[in-house]
């Protein structure tokens, strides 16, 4: 991608260009120096309010904003596109998921798989910066998301890479675990059927209104409507009914870390 090629060579140039560390840099604007090195290298884009922070220390007008802007969205084109602002936007954040590890938990490596072996994913690298990215909305130091995540317990014996990625996968999870504003449940197999079969959904509530996100092969589906957003909201008590309590959710987890290590 252009837009993201031409966004990190703009942030180090004009760092350089004004004789600053990543860790100076940084601390204009709110971020760790490893998120500076993670922009300047495409790992990551910066979100609205670091873009603007940018644009402001290098008096670049908007030019930063419209690079991520465009980096952000060609790279959510479609089906992801019109969710990603109110997942951004959310105070809680409820996933369920049926065959992968929730996005807002993967790895850098287990997504990077996820995108070359499943695809089709045109531009990998802006598909990646951009996952990682939205990860912002439950790791930022301000008023991080209440995320809960249901999983089932195949997620953690369905092998995505190598065995060394989903053994840093697993940790990952179990990292997660301990943050105050995460909660991962795990739906185990001797459950049988139940009314997650159905598929995966996303849950977020932003300024008091629950909206709901349906995905598939070929396009994302938002849902809005109060009826069709009640039905979702009883798939999702449905599925929690079948999870694991969190301490327990946290040990199956950690067997599964033993078995992949």
């Amino acid at each position: 991608m252009n837009e993201l090629r031409t966004l990190r060579a703009l942030i180090r140039r004009k760092r350089t260009e004004m004789g600053l560390s990543q860790e100076q840099l940084g601390a204009m604007v709110n971020v760790s120096a490893s998120s500076i090195g993670s922009y300047e290298s495409g790992r990551l884009i910066p979100v609205p309010e670091t873009a603007a922070s940018l644009d402001r220390v290098f008096e670049t007008g908007d030019q930063i904003q419209w690079l991520c802007s465009e980096a952000r969205g060609e790279s959510l084109a479609g089906r992801l596109r019109p969710w990603a602002e109110n997942e951004r936007q959310a105070t809680v954040l409820r996933t369920f998921e049926l065959a992968v590890v929730p996005g807002l938990l993967q790895t850098e490596a287990y997504a990077r798989h996820l995108l070359t072996d499943v695809g089709p994913v045109a531009d990998v690298e802006a598909e990646l910066a951009v996952r990682m990215t939205r990860q912002e909305v439950i790791t930022r130091a301000e008023s991080p998301a209440r995320f809960i995540a249901v999983i089932d317990e195949s997620v953690l014996h369905r092998q995505v890479g190598s065995r060394e990625v989903m053994a840093e996968q697993m940790q990952a999870l179990l990292d997660a675990c301990d943050r105050p504003n995460v909660s991962v449940h795990v739906v185990p197999s001797s459950v049988g059927a139940y009314v997650g079969l159905n598929g995966p959904f996303a849950l977020a509530t932003v300024h008091n209104r629950v909206f709901g996100y349906l995905d598939n092969y070929l396009v994302g589906r938002i849902v809005d409507d109060p009826e069709d957003v009640q039905v979702l909201e009883a798939a999702w008590e449905g599925v929690r009914s079948y999870a694991l309590p969190v301490a327990d959710s946290r040990e199956m987890i950690k067997k599964a870390l033993e078995l992949w290590t």
